[in-house]
């Protein structure tokens, strides 16, 4: 099986699997088309010769009529093959066309060989050598054609040389048998020979396939290459070692467009250089060209460079330059215009900026550059900022600590005068003029953090007093329990009230009561003595102390602040004489959380304003109880109008001739649990609550509704409190009053305080000419008790005077109390205004009011207050309105 496969191998037409293979059939086939044709003129020529020198006798088939067959076929396919010339055909359709021509070289030579034989039969002996050595060469040259294509070579001898050798070995003549044994040693020869030449033949288009490989290879890493250096956006230029241009990019040419043509393969780096000098195209080689050559030349020619390049049209390029190994170079070409551009307007933004800027050496941190706003900010010169560091500018001499990165968190600048400033300083990285630096801006952050500071002191301060606000003490107690808690503190929490304040306000007004405050303020925080105290509230101050031993610290932080106000606070000529009701609650005893203990202090508070007001107390279990009694009378006041528990009294008001002129109308409390709870108890609990608004708009409606029911000549008196009177719907309410009872506006007589009325005289004159425009009267309650003015009754529409009880009940004992009378009663009679006097409880009281021409008398002499039913007889319509003296 061996030698048929080896045999077989030997005549076949080769494969196209592989790239050798397909290149090495292609090739074949090109020489063969060259070969053949000279073949079948080989045998074309070698069968004329025969036929010439073969004799007459030789018969007319295998003189003329076989070799001309052979002949005609020989003459076509030399003309098939030389039409095959410059065909180029695929490997494959070689391969089939080689395949065709090996069984035609096998039957071709089968013919001559045929011929040759039946010749040498035919012939004379002596011609046998002849024809035979004829046929031979025919033999050895069309195989010498076919040498490139061994299956048919190899075939071509097997079938022609071999057996015209054999023949003649076989012929027994002595000089046949010399002639075939060097035919068939000329047969092995030539065999070898081909082999050996095909075998060449292999190698040879075996490395020419690889050569065409590696081109292509070489060629497609070229484009690759060139491709590659074509997307990169920087222009990119190759020398070799004598400085010629080998390899560029896209990029190269076009930045240097003026003299693109001279950028061409081999072009000399120089030629490139006067080239672009020619077409001006170094904008910064302008009237120094030859200078300018010769600087170029000689960053070309060092080891490594870089610098920038001016192009025509403000256009910029940096160019990098390193010589390779084998002495050319490798240079890129970066478009920096962009870059240019944008470093022309930092510059102007740096210089124009209105804030500080600079740019300072990276490591050193020296100032490099500055800004014109950085030498008016620091109010020092250019040159002087050039000479320093930013160590120089700082106030403590040191430099940021990572000058990379932002702080928000503002640093102490120092001015040439001195002054510290605060700035928050932003730097970034750069590179300036070769070196690595910083640029940095600063924003002055002083005023704004001045103002922060003082929003947060405002926040956390009484804008009268500046003292501690109720904010700022609920943190700080909060603060001081958790400390007291760690460390097993103790201290102590005082509620401090200011006795009679609101006498003051209603007397003097809100400004002198604002200038009270403050006053007790400064007295307050001189006797603290560094402890913590905070105003909380109109007239309500807390102060705290850890001073040991509590509660003694306390009580003597309390005393000072008492004795502070021993000396009357002098305001405007005015001596006012203030005192302090102080409650006192021990932390942890009285309260461990911030609500409790405060609610502690408060009913100490409570207890000491209870008992007289000036003093001190501390908080028992006891006042606890008192505490919530208030507390739930609070709560309780909050719907006593809804429930309906509230009801009037009336107290009657006569005239000097005997007449009830009117009626007061008074507020009573029927409690559902408690029983009667007297005005004084609930309408300063309500006052304190707010509970007073509803209460006065009810009293108003009701004491309306049921006067609208009496005789037409009685009148209904009703207090306005200050609250009312300082609210804006007074008028709206009187007015609504009014429409919804149907009683007369001349009927309605509204009692207003002197100590209401000066608070703000102008707005009071507006709301009493507002009501007066309703129709109502106007009566000025408790005349004299205050810093009363008879100016009143020029500067407000009056319609009656009251004096006070405490004038009425020393009437009989006290000569100044009644000079203080007479005078009133004289004087408000000049100004046409009736006067009426309260607390008439005595006869003689009355007889002295009568003689002195007192007009109305009000007391418990003409009648208790009482509810209207009592009184039923001497309100409705068409009764009698007189009412017998009390007894």
């Amino acid at each position: 099986m061996n030698l048929i496969s080896r045999a077989r191998s030997l005549f076949a037409v080769g494969e196209c699997s592989t790239p050798h293979g397909r290149a090495l059939v292609s090739e074949q086939f090109r020489i063969l088309t060259n070969q053949v044709p000279i073949l079948y003129a080989v045998l074309l020529l070698d069968s004329i010769s025969i036929g010439f020198v073969l004799p007459s006798s030789v018969s007319g088939w295998l003189r003329f009529t076989l070799p001309g067959v052979l002949l005609t076929v020989s003459i076509i396919r030399m003309i098939q093959w030389i039409r095959m010339r410059g065909v180029e055909l695929t490997p494959e359709d070689s391969y089939r066309f080689l395949a065709r021509m090996r069984i035609l070289s096998a039957a071709l030579p089968a013919g001559f060989l045929i011929w040759t034989l039946a010749l040498i039969e035919a012939v004379d002996p002596a011609l046998r050598a002849p024809i035979s050595l004829l046929v031979f060469m025919g033999c050895i040259g069309a195989a010498y054609c076919l040498g490139s294509f061994p299956p048919a070579s190899r075939l071509t001898l097997l079938i022609t040389g071999l057996p015209l050798a054999m023949r003649l070995l076989a012929s027994g003549e002595p000089l046949l048998v010399c002639i075939g044994i060097n035919l068939a040693l000329v047969l092995v020869l030539f065999v070898r020979m081909i082999n050996t030449n095909f075998g060449n033949f292999v190698r040879l288009i075996e490395t020419q396939a690889r050569l065409a490989e590696e081109g292509e290879r070489a060629r497609a890493a070229h484009t690759y290459l060139t491709e590659a250096l074509d997307v990169v956006p920087e222009g990119l230029a190759i020398f070799d070692k004598d400085d010629r241009l080998v390899l560029w990019n896209r990029q190269y040419p076009k930045l240097y467009a003026s003299n693109a043509a001279a950028i061409v393969q081999g072009a000399h780096f120089k030629d490139i250089l006067r080239a672009g000098l020619t077409h001006h195209q170094y904008a910064d080689a302008v009237g120094r060209e030859e200078e300018w050559f010769r600087e170029r030349m000689a960053r070309h020619a060092l080891p490594q460079s870089s610098h920038e390049q001016q192009l025509p049209g403000d256009r910029w390029t940096r160019i990098e330059e390193r010589r390779t190994a084998d002495g050319g170079s490798i240079g890129i070409r970066v478009d920096i215009t962009d870059l240019k551009r944008s470093e022309a307007s930092f510059r102007l933004l740096f210089e124009e900026n209105p804030l500080p800027m600079w740019v300072a050496d990276a490591d050193a941190r020296r100032l490099l550059a500055v800004n014109a706003a950085m030498c008016s900010h620091y109010g020092y010169s250019r040159e002087e900022l050039l000479s320093m560091s930013e160590h120089d500018l700082s106030a403590d001499g040191c430099a940021p600590a990572e000058p990379t990165r932002t702080s928000q968190e503002p640093v102490i600048h120092k001015t040439s005068g001195g002054n510290l400033i605060e700035v928050v300083i932003e730097a970034r990285p750069l590179s300036y003029q070769g070196k690595a630096g910083m640029v940095s801006v600063a924003f002055d952050v002083t005023e704004r953090n001045r103002a922060e500071q003082r929003v947060r002191y405002l926040a956390s301060h009484d804008l009268l007093t500046d003292l501690p606000n109720r904010g700022a003490f609920d943190a700080h107690l909060s603060a001081l329990i958790q400390h007291s808690e760690e460390a097993r503190g103790s201290f102590v929490v005082l509620c401090i009230d200011l006795d009679h304040f609101k006498e003051v306000n209603d007397l003097f007004g809100h400004s002198m009561g604002d200038a009270l405050l403050r006053e007790v303020s400064c007295r307050l925080r001189q006797a603290a003595q560094g402890a913590y105290v905070a105003r909380v509230g109109g007239d309500e101050f807390i102060a705290l102390t850890q001073q040991v031993p509590l509660p003694g610290a306390g009580e003597l932080l309390a005393a000072r602040m008492r004795e502070a106000f021993r000396h009357p606070i002098e305001i405007d000529g005015h001596a006012l004489e203030i005192d302090l009701s102080i409650g006192m609650a021990l932390y942890p005893r009285d309260g461990d959380n911030p609500a409790t203990l405060l609610a502690n202090a408060d009913a100490a508070l409570y207890r000491a304003k209870h008992e007289g007001r000036g003093v001190t107390r501390i908080f028992t279990s006891a006042m606890d109880r008192q505490l919530r009694d208030r507390r739930a009378m609070e709560h309780d006041l909050r719907s006593a109008v809804e429930n309906g528990e509230l009801y009037l009294e009336y107290q009657p008001q006569r005239h000097r001739d005997g007449k009830i002129t009117g009626f007061e109308a008074l507020v009573r409390w029927q409690h559902p649990l408690r029983g009667l709870v007297t005005p004084g108890e609930f309408i300063p609990v309500a006052e304190d609550s707010g509970s007073i608004a509803k209460i006065d708009e009810w009293v108003l409606m009701e004491a309306c509704r049921q006067a609208s029911s009496w005789d037409e000549s009685v009148r209904i008196a009703v207090n306005v409190s200050a609250a009312q009177f300082r609210r804006e719907n007074l008028e709206h309410q009187v007015r609504r009053a009014l429409r919804e009872s149907g009683l007369p506006p001349s009927r309605l007589e509204l009692e207003i305080t002197e100590g209401v009325l000066i608070e703000d005289i102008s707005r009071a004159s507006l709301t009493l000419k507002s009501l007066k425009s309703l129709g109502v009267m106007i009566a000025l309650d408790d005349f004299g008790t205050g810093y009363s003015s008879l100016s009143y009754l020029q500067a407000f529409p009056l319609d009656r005077i009251k004096i006070d009880r405490s004038f009425v009940m020393s009437l009989a004992s006290s000569a100044p109390s009644l000079a203080i009378v007479r005078a009133v009663i004289g004087l408000a009679h000049g100004f046409n205004v009736p006067v009426l006097a309260e607390g008439v409880e005595t006869n003689e009281q009355l007889s002295i009011l009568m003689r002195e021409r007192c007009d109305d008398m009000q007391g418990y002499l003409i009648g208790h207050p009482h509810k209207a039913e009592l009184y039923a007889e001497h309100m409705k319509a068409g009764a009698g309105v007189r009412l017998r003296t009390a007894s």
